[in-house]
């Protein structure tokens, strides 16, 4: 049974998250350095913006990234 984190999405009030707010929108389970790591990696949530030093991410790819990693249990 694949956990799914949909749900978030109906807590969070806006289309996007910023990365400082990762923390607080997952639950705890991404942590902003962590994200700006996969980030340079490559490994990160895609169609992020960056508007001056702030990184975004839309709340739809941030709640697919989370079920594609849980789904595959991997690191990347």
């Amino acid at each position: 049974m694949a956990m799914k984190f949909d749900n978030l999405a109906d807590k969070w009030p806006s289309a996007w998250v910023e990365r400082n707010q990762l923390w607080e929108f997952s639950g705890g389970l991404i942590h902003p350095h962590s994200m700006r790591n996969y980030d340079s990696r490559g490994y990160g949530i895609v169609n992020k913006i960056k508007i001056g030093r702030k990184v975004a991410y839309p709340v739809v790819e941030v709640i697919n990234w989370l079920n594609r990693r849980y789904e595959n249990g991997t690191s990347k």
